[in-house]
Parts: C-alpha cells; sequence; structure tokens
C-alpha cells in the first residue's frame, strides 16, 4: 500500500540510482527496502523499476508516477510546517471578542501592532456586549475577550489579565438643557454598559433605567447627537466621540462607575504565542490611550 515511507523509498531510489544507496539514505537494511517497493510495486499493479544488475532505471509507469510521489512528499512537509505553526502562534487564526469601550479605543492600535510586527494569524474580531462575549469565550466560540471583566474575575474557568481602569463621563449635544441647569436624572441615559451593572453602580445622571443601551460608541453618540439622551461614556474616548459628533461634557457630573478592561481566556485553553503577542499589543495600546 502506498504510504509516506513508500513514497519516500520510491522518489529516492529514483534520485539514487540503486536500491542500497536509496535504503543508506533512509536509513534501512537492503532486504527491507527490496521487500518494501516490491510489495508496493504489486499494490500499484506494475513495474516502477526496470532493473539492469544493480541499477534501477525507472519504467513509463514509474516516470509518470514519480511526480505525484514528489508532490505527496512535499504536501506533508507543508502539513508538518503548518502545524507548527500553529503551534507557535504564526499561523491559523485567533478569534477574538472586543466589548464596547476597547473596540473604539484599543481595538484599533492593537490590530495595527500586532500586524507590523509581521504576524501571519488571521484575526477575527467579533464586537459585542462583554457578558455575551465571555460566554462564547467559555464555550470555546473564541480564543480571547478584550472587554469590561465584569464577574469574571471570580470564574475558575477564566484567566483575567486586567488593562488599566478607567472612570465614565457624561457627554451631550450642544444646546441640551441640562447644561442649562435642567436636573441631568430627568433625561434619558444612553449607555453600552448592561443595566444589571448600572443598577449595581447608578450613574448620577439618566432615569433608574438607560434608555438606550448599544454595544457601539458610534450609533449611541449618533443618538445623543439628534436627542435629549445623555451618554456614558469612557473619559478615554471622549475626545474623540466629540470631535466626531459634536457633543459637549456635561460639567459638574462625577461618576463612581469604573471600567475595568481586561484580557480573558479559557483557564484551559493552549498555549499560544500569537494571543500572547496580542497581549501586549494591547497593554501597549493601554498605555497611550
Amino acid at each position: 500500500m502506498l504510504s509516506l515511507r513508500t513514497a519516500r523509498l520510491f522518489v529516492a531510489s529514483a534520485d539514487a540510482g540503486t536500491l542500497t544507496a536509496a535504503a543508506e539514505r533512509l536509513h534501512v537494511s537492503q532486504p527491507a527496502a527490496t521487500k518494501s517497493l516490491a510489495q508496493l510495486e504489486a499494490d500499484l499493479g506494475g513495474a516502477l523499476f526496470e532493473r539492469a544488475g544493480r541499477k534501477l532505471v525507472l519504467t513509463r509507469m514509474g516516470e509518470a508516477l514519480l511526480p505525484r510521489a514528489r508532490a505527496l512528499l512535499q504536501q506533508a512537509e507543508d502539513l508538518k510546517s503548518e502545524a507548527e505553526r500553529w503551534r507557535s502562534g504564526e499561523d491559523g487564526v485567533l478569534s477574538v471578542g472586543a466589548g464596547p469601550s476597547v473596540t473604539y479605543r484599543l481595538l484599533p492600535e492593537a490590530v495595527a501592532r500586532f500586524y507590523r510586527a509581521g504576524r501571519t494569524v488571521q484575526l477575527t474580531i467579533r464586537a459585542g456586549a462583554a457578558n455575551a462575549l465571555l460566554d462564547q469565550v467559555r464555550r470555546g466560540a473564541l480564543d480571547l475577550v478584550a472587554a469590561d471583566m465584569g464577574e469574571a474575575e471570580h470564574d475558575p474557568a477564566l484567566r483575567v489579565h486586567a488593562l488599566p481602569e478607567e472612570g465614565v463621563a457624561a457627554l451631550v449635544r450642544p444646546g441640551h438643557p441640562a447644561l442649562a441647569s435642567a436636573p441631568p436624572e430627568r433625561f434619558p441615559l444612553a449607555t453600552a454598559t448592561p443595566p444589571d451593572r448600572l443598577a449595581r453602580q447608578p450613574l448620577p445622571w439618566g432615569g433608574e433605567r438607560p434608555g438606550l443601551v448599544c454595544d457601539d460608541f458610534t450609533v449611541l453618540a449618533l443618538a445623543c447627537a439628534a436627542s435629549d439622551h445623555i451618554l456614558a461614556a469612557p473619559h478615554s474616548v471622549m475626545d474623540r466621540l466629540m470631535a466626531e459628533h459634536g457633543l459637549v461634557p456635561l460639567p459638574d457630573t462625577p461618576s463612581g462607575l469604573r471600567l475595568r478592561p481586561a484580557l480573558i481566556y479559557r483557564a484551559n485553553a493552549p498555549q499560544s504565542a500569537a494571543r500572547d503577542h496580542l497581549f501586549d499589543c494591547f497593554e501597549a495600546a493601554a498605555r497611550r490611550a
């Protein structure tokens, strides 16, 4: 039966010209090489070589099949090389989940740093709410989540690598009534923070429950630019939201809510050089934010 071992013997015999030399190259005995070649020819239903004394000469069938045998061996080497790249993190796919604030402020620079380092890994990015992303990383649908850690630090199935914390501020459209001393708690809140988290750490503006919850700050900003909603946004994204959407800060509204971004992955996940390097890229982006 044709196998990688017999394909190597076939190619080595054609290249060396004698079975003795082929056996030496492959570090097998000549009797074993003779037996394997005879079995291969029987399995293929024809002779691959004509024997002229000790010299081997390819038959027409052997000439036709030799390129295929070489291609088979090359594919096997390519398979080994690709597997090694996967193990070392230099190839394959890394599935990453990104929470709202991370997507807006850290993800672009982290990805740019990752590829500037020459990485060949394909990154698949899935943006969304932190809780939904954490469920996916627990199931193995994501390799890594970059988002507010929430309760993940208490989950023994997860590993949590904290990034610098940051506070939350309020943004509104120009001319918003709250800028003219109207009580900010009268106006609906627009936020990417889940309502259950706000119930534990309420903000000093907006009603008891948010009027708009979305995991995309661009959508939130567009809505607030056209309404009286008050946008709760991390400090690090305020300048961008103001520049791109014309929003202005709501003064004198301190918030005790702290966002705690983190890099999170399964505790039993295999080692990954690509994941570790992406960690470094997110940390570098966070230091610059």
